[in-house]
C-alpha cells in the first residue's frame, strides 16, 4: 500500500498500585487490547472508509510511564485517518457532532439499545435506550450497534482495568496529550452489546416509476405497485391530492399506465427478522400508455 497519511496515538493504563504501577500488564490482556484497537479501526474503514486500505502498527515495545503502548495509523489518504477520530481515537480534525464512539458509549452506559433510526439523506443518527433519545453521527450510531466493535472496545477500556483500584484507562495524541481518561468506575460502562439488541431502522426515499397493479378508492392503505425492476410490493398511499382526484374521477389509470412517484421504503433490521415498509410519498407524473403524456 502506498501510505499518503499517518497519525500517531498511544493507550495508556494506569494504576497506584500492583503491576501497572511497575510498567507490567498480563500478557492476554495486553494481546486482546491490542487485537481490540485493531479491530475497532478495521471494522470503522470497513464501514466509513468503504474499505479504503489502512494499516495499523504497533511502533515500539511497551514504554514506561504506567503501561503505554503506541500506535501508528497508515493510510492511503489523509480522509482514511477519520476513522481514528470517530472511535474517538484522535482529536485531530475537530470533533464529532454528538461525540465520538467512546463519548456516545458512556452516554448508552450498558444498557440494551432498543431501536437506532438512521435517514439515508441526514448525518445524524437517533439512539433509543430505555425511552432516552441519543443524538449522534450516522457512523458513530453503527459503530455503536456493531457487536465486533463493542467487544473490542470492552476488550481495549474495561478487561485492562476492571477491578483495580484507582485504574485509569487514558488516550493520548502524537504529543503525549491526554485526550481521554476513564477510571475504573466508569469503565464499567463499556460492557460487550447486550444480548437482545436491537431494532434499526433505516428510512430511504428515491425517485423512481411504477404500475399500481391493485388499487383502494377507500383507504390510503391496500394499495400494491410493480416497480421497474420487476418486483412487487404493498404501499401505503400518502399522497392526499392524487387520491382526491381518483376519488373524484378526475384522474383515470388502467394497470398498463405508468406513474412516477417518490417511494419511501422504511426497513426494521431486527436480529430474528427484518421487515419492509413502503409508501407513495407523491405521485409526480402520469404516463398514459397510449401516448405517454404527462398529466
Amino acid at each position: 500500500m502506498v501510505k499518503f497519511a499517518q497519525e500517531k496515538f498511544s493507550i495508556s493504563y494506569d494504576a497506584d498500585k500492583g503491576d501497572y504501577k511497575e510498567h507490567e500488564i498480563d500478557a492476554r490482556t495486553l494481546g486482546r487490547s491490542i487485537l481490540g484497537v485493531y479491530d475497532m479501526v478495521a471494522e470503522a474503514s470497513a464501514l466509513i472508509n468503504k474499505g479504503a486500505e489502512v494499516d495499523l502498527k504497533v511502533t515500539s515495545p511497551v514504554k514506561e510511564g504506567s503501561v503505554i503502548v503506541e500506535f501508528l495509523l497508515l493510510a492511503a489518504t489523509p480522509g482514511a485517518l477519520e476513522v481514528l477520530k470517530y472511535i474517538g481515537l484522535s482529536a485531530a480534525g475537530g470533533a464529532i457532532a454528538g461525540g465520538s464512539l467512546i463519548e456516545i458509549v458512556k452516554k448508552i452506559k450498558n444498557r440494551r439499545i432498543s431501536k437506532v433510526t438512521i435517514e439515508n439523506d441526514s448525518d445524524i443518527a437517533i439512539i433509543e435506550v430505555d425511552g432516552v433519545i441519543i443524538k449522534c453521527n450516522k457512523y458513530v450510531a453503527k459503530l455503536a450497534i456493531d457487536k465486533k466493535v463493542r467487544n473490542s472496545l470492552h476488550n481495549v477500556v474495561q478487561a485492562p482495568i476492571s477491578g483495580r483500584d484507582d485504574a485509569k484507562f487514558k488516550i493520548l495524541d502524537s504529543t503525549d496529550k491526554v485526550i481521554v481518561k476513564i477510571d475504573e468506575e466508569a469503565a464499567h460502562d463499556f460492557s460487550p452489546l447486550p444480548s437482545k439488541t436491537l431494532e434499526q431502522e433505516e428510512v430511504t426515499k428515491e425517485e423512481t416509476t411504477a404500475y399500481f397493479v391493485q388499487i383502494n378508492f377507500e383507504s390510503k392503505n391496500g394499495w400494491r405497485v410493480k416497480l421497474g425492476d420487476g418486483t412487487e410490493h404493498a404501499v401505503k398511499l400518502a399522497d392526499e391530492n392524487f387520491l382526491a382526484k381518483v376519488n373524484q374521477n378526475k384522474q383515470s389509470f388502467s394497470k398498463e399506465d405508468l406513474f412516477g412517484v417518490t417511494l419511501e421504503k422504511k426497513a426494521t433490521y431486527r436480529q430474528t427478522r427484518s421487515t419492509y415498509e413502503y409508501t407513495v410519498i407523491e405521485v409526480t407524473k402520469h404516463f398514459v400508455e397510449k401516448d405517454r403524456r404527462l398529466f
